[in-house]
């Protein structure tokens, strides 16, 4: 009975036995592990801890005094956390050490606390050691001076204040002077610039539509007709031709075109004298034209308009069918009465 029970109690450690090392082997690893095996004296070096786990277990890193024997620990690290592959993880904490004396240091190994489930263990990690060095020194020299400082060079981080505090201040010296010239010129601060100009054919072709639309001579006002038509020409001829076509008389006009061969045609200028010549005699003579008259010198001045300028023009508009549907006849009947007088 005693046997039988001797035999039940060797196999149940057995099993404990190999759980515990199934533990340590396969879901536990540590290690511990220094940047390099040797420093300086008053150098400073890493000290790695790694834990390798399945996913589920709970560890306690150890923690750790101001200084193992003679070694300094000056800061450590939080623990960091990535996963491995599987359920694995991954724990690693850095520890910053240094050692002023020199010779060779034993670091002893740290114990972790682990709890798997209702089961609670420690494992225990490798040790290490540390080589601290000094330079050598030769006594026969005797005192010598110390190394003087170096200069180091002078980077951007260092001289980036002194530039933004350069530029904001040329800032706000321009700011106050462009403030106190617009004050001066009675001026606001800030305005919107100026819409580009449109081209001379368009502000042209835009005038005589609008002519056009308002029907001047169908009410009986022949000399306002006339007048805007003119001066709509003779703006088109001051923007597109540089010339003081406002200040001139039609005579000079025509003969400024004479040094202009190049640039304007016969047939344009046939058509920019029956418009003017025709305007001098309404305008100063009196002259009332027939209805047909006044539709041939509008489409005269967009024609001019299309075959001088400098850009191409896709449409013309065709003034005589808007205008015809308007009072054709009444139109007539009155300019004929009114001829023979």
């Amino acid at each position: 009975m005693s046997r039988t029970f001797n035999l039940k109690y060797i196999c149940l450690l057995g099993i404990l036995f190999i759980l515990l090392i199934r533990v340590n082997g396969q879901e536990i690893r540590l290690k511990t592990a220094l940047e390099h095996d040797s420093i300086w004296l008053g150098d400073q070096i890493k000290l790695m801890v790694v834990v390798e786990q399945s996913a589920g277990l709970k560890i306690d890193f150890p923690h750790l005094p101001d200084s193992i024997q003679k070694i300094e620990i000056l800061k450590k690290s939080k623990i960091d956390t990535s996963k491995l592959d599987g359920t694995r993880l991954q724990l690693k904490q850095t520890y910053l050490v240094t050692c002023f004396d020199s010779g060779a240091h034993y670091i002893p190994a740290f114990y972790f606390r682990f709890k798997n489930g209702d089961h609670t263990d420690s494992l225990k990690s490798n040790d290490l050691t540390l080589f601290v060095k000094y330079p050598n020194v030769d006594l026969k020299k005797g005192p010598v001076d110390i190394k003087k400082p170096f200069k180091a060079p002078v980077t951007f981080k260092e001289i980036a204040p002194w530039l933004l505090a350069i530029i904001l201040l040329a800032a706000i010296v321009f700011l106050v002077i462009y403030a106190i010239s617009r004050r001066n010129k009675n001026r606001p601060l800030f305005q919107r610039p100026p819409k580009p100009k449109l081209p001379p054919h368009v502000i042209a072709l835009q005038e005589l539509d609008k002519l056009k639309s308002e029907n001047l001579w169908q009410q009986e006002k022949v000399k306002d007709y006339y007048t805007r038509l003119t001066d709509i020409i003779r703006v088109y001829i001051e923007d597109r031709f540089v010339m003081a076509a406002m200040e001139q008389t039609t005579p000079e006009i025509l003969n400024g075109f004479k040094s202009l061969k190049t640039q304007i045609d016969t047939k344009s200028v046939l058509e920019l004298k029956e418009i003017l010549e025709l305007a001098d005699l309404v305008k100063f003579a009196k002259l009332t034209p027939l209805p047909d008259e006044n539709f041939n010198m509008l489409t005269n001045a967009y024609l001019f308009v299309k075959e001088t300028t400098n850009e191409a023009v896709n449409e013309l508009p065709e003034p005589e069918k808007p205008e015809v549907k308007d009072k054709p006849i009444v139109d007539l009947k009155d300019n004929k009465e009114e001829t023979p007088l």
